[in-house]
């Protein structure tokens, strides 16, 4: 059991370590460690959760509060690198959005096939012409088509 002494280290050891001054003290010693600003915050949470998880097994004898502090912010601080160094995250550039307009090549192209389209449709017999409009451009069936033309639905 403690006797109260020991109470009294460990009161005033508590009372030293949660203070503000060791709280930017911990920003500074993580940046002297190499961890970026951007994640000295979240590092540093986890400096104090390990220092809250393992208070129970402080002993003010061996040392000072400071010093068993530091030893564990340099501990969180060389598995945050060693976990960045096996870190597979792949960055990629934006993205570049395609524009949905046709570009100017597209719309001659376009207007081309469509042209050789209608050129060749003209020259097509009346009769054949009269079967490819009805049937690819208006829909109407060929069962409907061979009926109104008068031809067997095979020869359609």
């Amino acid at each position: 059991m403690c006797q109260p002494r020991d109470e009294d280290e460990r009161a005033a050891a508590y009372a030293r370590l949660f203070c503000p001054t060791l709280l930017r003290a911990v920003l500074r010693w993580l940046g002297r460690l190499g961890v970026p600003l951007c994640h000295r915050g979240d590092v540093a949470g986890q400096v104090w959760l390990n220092a809250w998880e393992s208070w129970p097994r402080f002993d003010p004898k061996r040392g000072k509060p400071e010093r068993w502090l530091n030893a564990i912010t340099v501990h969180v601080a060389s598995r945050y690198h060693e976990r960045a160094q096996r870190r597979r995250e792949e960055l990629v550039d934006l993205m570049e959005v395609l524009d949905p307009a046709p570009d100017a090549a597209a719309v001659m192209e376009c207007d081309n096939v469509r042209t050789s389209t209608i050129d060749a449709v003209n020259e097509l017999d009346p009769e054949l012409r009269l079967v490819l409009v009805a049937h690819d451009l208006n829909g109407v069936s060929m069962a409907k088509i061979a009926e109104d033309a008068g031809l067997p639905l095979s020869t359609l």
